[in-house]
């Protein structure tokens, strides 16, 4: 079993892109669609995995994770829709419990890393606040649909893949802190460009191009969109080196 002191799980490049353009790497290993890089960030060993999107993507990842890493820490960040009109793009959401929205099961993060990351965010003057975050299995775009979840499960935000890490880190035994970062607030509503993204969470150009003549307005959208993501990744990205820097060991 390799060692593994930290463990980073995101689903998508995209959310780690910076902290992955940074790090010396050491190994790499695909199990599709997850990607496990290890490698140093400030001297500091670190364990990357880009997971995948969706639940049984991260499912697979966690599971693969556990049982071939030794790792004594399991952070998990990404980005998330709002479910409260609290929200602004890039605040960062500290998860007390994660709650799957198909079971009900609720899975409660751990204190102590809950209390490091507030006291993180307000030394380092990061937006961030502390609830409870709802893993659905798929896409909730409209604001009213977003409101209705957050209202049913009592979460303050929406994401795709928690829970399922969550599970998985129960069962293990492995102390983990979930910080998602708003992408889309309540306001918002995003489209839902799946059909365009591979199970890697990459954009498939053909497919991308294919989905704007069937929904046109959508290319209206993507500016936005991509303004949104830039905001949410600088927020996860601020975070990370923080955390590894107070941190990492």
């Amino acid at each position: 079993m390799h060692k593994a002191p930290l463990s980073i799980v995101a689903a998508l490049d995209d959310e780690i892109r910076v902290l992955n353009s940074k790090i010396e790497i050491d190994s790499r290993v695909h199990v599709r669609p997850a990607l496990f890089t290890c490698g140093r960030f400030s001297e500091k060993p670190v364990l990357i995995v880009r997971s995948g999107i969706g639940r049984a993507a991260m499912k697979s990842a966690a599971s693969y994770l556990l049982r071939n890493y030794d790792t004594s820490c399991c952070l998990h960040v990404g980005y998330c829709g709002g479910a409260d009109p609290n929200g602004e793009p890039g605040d960062l959401i500290i998860a007390q419990e994660v709650v799957d929205s198909a079971t009900g099961d609720r899975f409660a993060t751990s204190k102590t890393l809950v209390s490091k990351a507030e006291a993180l965010c307000r030394d380092r003057n990061l937006r961030a606040r502390t609830g409870s975050l709802v893993t659905t299995d798929r896409v909730v775009e409209m604001p009213h649909e977003k409101a209705f979840v957050g209202t049913q499960h009592g979460a303050c935000a929406i994401d795709m893949e928690s829970a399922d890490l969550a599970r998985a880190c129960k069962n293990g035994g492995v102390p983990f802190l979930v910080v998602r970062s708003v992408l889309d607030p309540l306001d918002a509503s995003l489209p839902d460009m799946g059909d365009s993204v591979t199970e890697e969470g990459k954009t498939d150009g053909m497919a991308l191009a294919e989905h704007m003549i069937r929904k046109p307005k959508d290319l209206l959208k993507l500016p936005h969109i991509q303004y949104l993501a830039s905001r949410a990744r600088n927020s996860i990205n601020s975070f990370l080196e923080a955390w590894i820097e107070r941190e990492g060991i």
